[in-house]
């Protein structure tokens, strides 16, 4: 299951989480992690990553990536939109790093800790110190020419899907709003998502049904029409092939299934 975080448009926001798990999702923004302490797995783009204390990690814009932590882990991270370095962007255009993990000299270091990773006001200072870091993490990977992608498309398909998801909507829909052919968008999908449609919007039906069995007292019908079902016999059978429970286990699990729904609380919750 994919989630896409639209939140993360316009950004800039610092996070401090501890043993951190988020299951696979992208954004148009860039995410910096750090790890202050122990070790995580960061999966991007199918490259399995191994994070220890003391390294960056830079994820670049609409790649996809999930975070394991498998023992313990402290991190900092910092996400900032594309527009906070416009030359830096041009740069990576159709590109990935060889290597995304590098290290950072002990004054950079300063100076990321006390902009980057603290609610600092200041700016200016934050995209100084930012284009600091990426000059040094250059001077440590390759750029590697990819496959050229729209990625002002891929926003606008996964933007599109974000606010309909509780709607009757198809790929078809989707490619007479946004004026593509729906052969083009279907291939176009699958090739940058890397999986279809409809897995992709069951996954988020039911993750907003998972937030909606945990946080709320509807019944399961109701929560079956709120998440986009015509029917509880479609939930359900989506729901088990998903979550590997039916939505009344779900229910029952209680606390023990909340720490994935916060996880997609503000990326799927319907306004």
């Amino acid at each position: 299951m994919l989630i896409y975080q639209s939140k993360h448009f316009e950004a800039f926001s610092t996070l401090h989480p501890i043993n951190q798990n988020f299951p696979s999702h992208l954004h148009r923004c860039f995410e910096l992690i750090f790890v202050v302490d122990g070790e995580v797995e960061v999966i991007v783009n199918k490259r399995c990553l191994h994070l220890k204390t003391g390294e960056f990690l830079l994820i670049l814009p609409y790649e996809i990536h999930s975070i394991i932590t498998k023992s313990q882990s402290r991190t900092e991270i910092c996400i900032f939109s594309p527009d906070y370095v416009p030359a830096f962007r041009s740069m990576i255009e159709n590109s990935y790093l060889e290597n995304p993990i590098f290290n950072l000299s002990l004054e950079t270091k300063t100076l990321i800790f006390r902009t980057l990773f603290k609610d600092s006001p200041h700016l200016i200072e934050k995209k100084a110190v930012l284009y600091l870091l990426l000059s040094e993490l250059l001077g440590q990977t390759t750029l590697i020419k990819a496959e050229k992608k729209d990625q002002e498309l891929i926003h606008s398909i996964l933007s599109y899907i974000q606010e309909h998801f509780t709607e009757a909507i198809s790929l078809k829909n989707i490619a007479t709003a946004l004026g593509y052919s729906y052969n083009y968008l279907s291939k176009y999908f699958n090739e940058n998502i890397g999986e279809s449609f409809v897995d992709f919007l069951n996954g988020n039906r039911i993750s907003y049904a998972c937030y909606l069995l945990s946080n709320t007292e509807k019944n399961i019908t109701e929560i079956a029409y709120l998440s986009g079902y015509e029917n509880t016999r479609s939930f359900n059978r989506n729901f088990v092939k998903i979550k590997s429970c039916t939505p009344k286990e779900y229910r029952e699990k209680g606390s023990n299934a909340k720490e994935f729904d916060r996880a997609i609380e503000s990326t799927l919750t319907v306004q």
